[in-house]
């Protein structure tokens, strides 16, 4: 068994979010995909962005809206969000106390499945 604390890890502040990265977990595994958790401050937003990595979100608390491309949805804990790559997302946070938390899964696709959703 690995185990890593969030004192161990602690976070960065990257696309106006408090981020903690999981995969990869150097020296230990190196999977297909990467991912974080991702905690964005009451009434503050993410910074517009793309990738070139399709990534999905797994909001884990509080509650706002997310942003992809020209449509814009509300979004509570449980909801999942896919991005497609190369499209600017942003995340804000709504609420007046919590943070806005989720799992962010990231990987890149492969020529072949890309073409596939185009299809």
């Amino acid at each position: 068994m690995y185990v890593r604390t969030s004192v161990e890890d602690g976070q960065s502040r990257e696309n106006n979010c408090d981020l903690r990265r999981i995969y990869p977990w150097q020296d230990v595994v190196v999977p297909p995909w990467n991912s974080s958790l991702v905690s964005i401050r009451p009434h503050e937003s993410s910074k517009e962005h793309s990738h070139a990595t399709d990534e999905t979100f797994i909001f884990t608390g509080g509650s706002g809206t997310v942003h992809v491309g020209a449509e814009e949805r509300a979004i509570d804990t449980g909801d999942v969000v896919y991005i497609p790559h190369g499209i600017d997302h942003v995340v804000t946070n709504t609420d007046d106390s919590e943070p806005l938390t989720f799992l962010s899964i990231y990987w890149l696709q492969s020529a072949a499945d890309a073409s596939d959703r185009t299809s």
